[in-house]
């Protein structure tokens, strides 16, 4: 589990709590992009508990995506789930997901999400866009294995990188990695994991809580200067169709469609 962090002192230790309530035997990788906070001070304190948790530290801020691929590299585990460092992972959700990946020998596994929106609010459903696709595609069905090809509407569904597991044979096979851009870096690996995977399990079950409360400072909600690091992000996903004819054959207008 890798979680790339960043003044986020008064988050982390919910968010490392919510990962360790899973029983699977697991690495919990915390990436520090130069906090000027107390965010190391707090994950040291789980280090000391907890052998499974490691801290590694940038000496410069590089943003979520190069923190992600930095730690990307050190890990030899057999899946791999990139978290956020102020989310909320379900009880079990790992539990969960893991055997239904080893039992059909597939390499992405993605599932449903809730969103926080309130401070102190219930969490509510995942955003509107991804919640008619997968009541669509999925109806009532606890689960299914998706075929890119008749349910490719799921490439528009938000670019997030934490409601999917990834087997890491795959990551090498197909150099997955996440964009250098400071924002929207996740729409690279989005759509790298889905076209790549061809066919992917879709859980369609809530297994997890992003928090997304207005006036807070997170690449979500960030609207200056900086969304336009937008452009290098499509400009990363792009690659991937100048790369395959296939991919460009088949998805390329749904891409077009996407970036405008």
């Amino acid at each position: 589990v890798i979680i790339p962090a960043f003044n986020i002192a008064n988050l982390i230790g919910e968010t490392l709590d919510s990962v360790l309530r899973n029983e699977t035997d697991m690495d919990i990788v915390v990436v520090d992009d130069a906090s000027t906070d107390n965010t190391c001070d707090i994950v040291e304190q789980y280090v000391a508990r907890h052998a499974n948790i490691r801290l590694m530290r940038n000496a410069m801020n590089t943003g979520p995506g190069v923190a992600r691929n930095r730690a990307l590299a050190t890990i030899d585990s057999e899946y791999c789930l990139f978290h956020d460092a102020d989310d909320i992972l379900g009880a079990g959700a790992v539990d969960t997901v893991l055997p239904l990946m080893d039992s059909t020998n597939i390499d992405v596994a993605a599932f449903r999400y809730d969103v926080l929106r309130t401070a102190d609010g219930p969490p509510g459903e995942m955003s509107p866009i991804d919640k008619n696709i997968w009541d669509n595609v999925l109806g009532d069905r606890e689960s299914a294995m998706i075929d890119l090809d008749s349910a490719a509407q799921f490439l528009v569904t938000i670019n997030y990188p934490w409601n999917k597991i990834l087997r890491t044979s795959f990551i090498r096979r197909t150099n997955w990695h996440f964009s250098t851009a400071r924002i929207n870096e996740d729409i690279l690996p989005h759509w790298a994991a889905y076209m790549n995977a061809g066919h992917f399990l879709a859980i369609n079950s809530s297994l997890t809580t992003h928090r997304l409360v207005p006036g807070r400072e997170q690449h979500t909600s960030t609207f200056d200067e900086r969304r336009l690091e937008m452009f290098k992000a499509l400009r990363d996903a792009e690659k991937l169709f100048e790369d395959s004819p296939i991919f460009r054959a088949k998805f390329y207008p749904i891409f077009i469609i996407f970036k405008a």
